[in-house]
């Protein structure tokens, strides 16, 4: 090749690269060329060399991590929002958003207290009343107390600061709260038992029981309709109390009709005893149900200072009769109170006792 051909050669290259580094435009490109290719460069090796790398970080997240979609998909409870104030009803609007039951239960699997349910056979015959009973201590001749705590489900912090008192507790459920079962999975873990809080129809036409409420208005098959539904709005409880129905456990005729379905699963009756003229605890008796009969109301008066008289006159009667069902219900003030006096009592001797412990004490079923 002579000089002068090299030459020109020379020249077209300088050329070229001066066309390209000259213009900005062109450089950017260039640059962004070369990222790409570096890119998928790094993710080919990676690949070939670390395949498993990435499928250890994702089994690594936490169960609270829920994916958003997942929770915006997430079917929601029915809410009721009262148009009338009810009698105990001092907790917050259910969480937002809401959780589905098995994700709720789930997203607490990290807790390490290991469920104090008494480890019975998995028998279809054996009564719901003790296929779920809490784990009783012995009881040893030492004067007993059942806390029952109505109105339960509402708020699921309500619920934690319960579980966190130190006693065994009976939390009575409301059949129409959100995330129901989840929320009685996280009782039942912490060893406490769990009732279903039947709404009843008031004497006081003014206030609302919530809706599916049994009433005295409605026919036969009605009420048997509305109590199945909530007989099955959740698993797990030994039995059922009323909410409210100082005018529905008076009536003969609609008691039967709820008495005897809750005789078919094998169920106990608390009879809350928001009136002297009800028939609940008579007829669950008649039908060969175990039953009992609340002895106090501790927080009808809702301060602290009032609530611990009332634990004081609970204590009198526990040593006077050796057994006391005191119901109370999830405000701040009951669960300050229970804070402070669950711990003196546990020392004085007393006996902390699910409800299904008591009715067997004289259920010989």
């Amino acid at each position: 090749m002579t000089s002068r051909h090299k030459g020109k050669t020379k020249a077209t290259s300088v050329s070229r690269v001066d066309r390209v580094t000259a213009s900005p435009v062109r450089i950017a490109v260039l640059c962004v060329a070369v990222l790409m290719i570096s890119v998928s460069g790094g993710i080919l090796i990676g690949k070939i060399f670390d395949p498993f790398e990435r499928k250890k970080e994702v089994q690594s997240v936490h169960a609270l991590a829920v994916p958003a979609a997942e929770v915006a998909s997430a079917p929601s409870a029915t809410t009721f929002v009262p148009e009338s104030p009810f009698a105990y009803n001092d907790y917050p609007a259910p969480e937002e958003p809401r959780l589905t039951p098995e994700a709720e239960i789930a997203a607490r699997e990290h807790m390490t207290r290991e469920p104090a349910t008494a480890e019975l056979p998995a028998n279809a015959e054996l009564p719901a009343w003790k296929r779920y009973a809490a784990l009783a201590p012995d009881i040893s001749g030492k004067p007993m107390i059942a806390i029952v705590i109505d109105d339960v489900g509402l708020s699921t912090q309500r619920i934690e600061d319960l579980n966190e008192l130190p006693a065994l507790l009976t939390l009575a459920f409301l059949p129409y709260a959100p995330s129901l079962q989840g929320k009685v999975e996280m009782a039942r873990r912490n060893g406490n038992e769990v009732m279903l809080h039947l709404p009843m129809e008031p004497t006081d036409e003014d206030t609302d029981p919530g809706p599916d409420a049994l009433l005295t208005e409605l026919d036969d098959a009605e009420i048997l309709e509305r109590t199945i539904r909530n007989l099955d709005s959740f698993e797990g409880y030994v039995g059922v109390n009323n909410h409210m129905g100082s005018r529905f456990t008076a009536d003969s005729r609609a008691m039967a009709i709820v008495m005897d379905e809750m005789s078919k699963r094998g169920l106990l009756f608390l009879d809350s005893k928001t009136t002297s003229a009800s028939v609940g605890y008579r007829f669950a008796v008649e039908r060969g149900m175990p039953s009992v009969k609340r002895d106090f109301f501790i927080d009808h008066v809702i301060d602290e200072a009032a609530i611990l008289k009332q634990l004081a006159k609970v204590e009198a009667m526990a040593l006077r009769t050796g057994v006391v069902i005191a119901i109370g219900h999830p405000h701040h003030e009951t669960i300050g109170a229970l804070r402070k006096w669950l711990p003196e009592a546990k020392k004085k001797g007393f006996l902390f006792v699910p409800v299904s412990a008591v009715t067997a004490l004289t259920f010989k079923g």
